[in-house]
């Protein structure tokens, strides 16, 4: 938990991991015991098609949200291949749903129906389209980072490109950075989002409310903020952070100021004058030691 200078609390989980009880390599308890001593503050444990109850007072010491993992299509990038996770349910969606009477967007449907997020796992590494996914509705938020979708086991973790295309469509998704663990060699306690409860409590429910209302942020590492004011787009980060660089993604290809680059000190601060033409903005940052962080998008239109 870290508490910023205006004294909100931030608790960091991670909303994506497999276990023993579907195709992961650890228990869930030895899952949950190496998550609680790498900081986490809750986590969901997401096996394929097999339903895990959530816990506010596990034994690990994390709050523990129920969650499960739907995927369509097999292997058919064509047609569509669709992981779903579900987290934070109030009850099984497989009460309804089997993997040969449904589909992505009748899980997305049960998991919403039942009080959780719907997040649409690791689009690149799905080989996803935008138009494949302007077809699905009521997504809660996509991963723009999935951990174990990178080296050594595979090629294709960061879904960038996939979310400013549907961002310049119209459809500016909520980003989680995630791990999806199974082999441990490298991707566990990687990626995670930084949930702001103000001074709430951490439970469930105001857990729960707070995903569903995007009050958070996707990292490895970094910790800042960022936000509009006036006519810009400003980040702020951390000195201890050591960030490099700071870029900024809108609609429009071209922007003689879509990059902050570190001269000397780290960055701290880095402002992006908003263009009459941007429709959305967003942030990606990168620190000294290789970790990046990505903001939420920010439609324009709205603000």
């Amino acid at each position: 938990m870290y508490i910023d200078k205006n004294g909100n609390h931030w608790y960091k989980g991670n909303l994506h991991t497999h276990t023993t009880l579907s195709d992961g390599r650890r228990t869930p308890e030895e899952t949950k015991k190496a998550y609680r001593a790498a900081g986490y503050d809750f986590m969901a444990l997401t096996d394929h098609w097999r339903f895990g109850a959530g816990n506010e007072a596990d034994e690990s010491g994390l709050l523990i949200l129920s969650g499960a993992e739907y995927n369509f299509n097999g292997e058919d990038v064509v047609k569509g291949v669709f992981h779903v996770v579900g987290v934070g349910m109030e009850s099984d969606p497989m009460e309804t749903i089997t993997p040969k009477n449904s589909d992505a967007q009748t899980a997305i449907n049960e998991i919403i129906k039942r009080g959780g997020a719907a997040i649409l796992a690791h689009p690149a590494w799905s080989l996803n389209t935008w138009d494949m996914l302007m077809s699905l509705e009521n997504i809660t938020a996509t991963e723009i980072y999935n951990s174990v979708s990178g080296a050594p086991r595979n090629c294709r973790p960061y879904s960038g490109e996939i979310v400013d295309q549907l961002a310049a469509r119209g459809r500016c998704l909520r980003l989680v950075a995630d791990d999806d663990t199974h082999f441990w060699g490298g991707e566990q306690t990687l990626s995670y989002i930084m949930v702001n409860l103000g001074e709430k409590p951490l439970n469930r429910a105001n857990l729960m409310s707070a995903i569903l209302a995007g009050e958070y942020y996707a990292t490895q590492g970094p910790i800042f903020d960022a936000r509009v004011e006036g006519n810009e787009f400003v980040v702020e980060c951390r000195a201890e952070d050591e960030i490099d660089r700071i870029t900024f993604f809108t609609n429009r290809p071209w922007e003689n100021m879509r990059c902050a680059i570190r001269d000397g000190e780290p960055i701290t601060v880095a402002r992006y004058p908003i263009d009459r033409g941007d429709t959305f903005v967003r942030a990606e940052v990168y620190s000294h030691s290789g970790k990046k962080g990505w903001s939420q998008i920010i439609d324009l239109r709205r603000v």
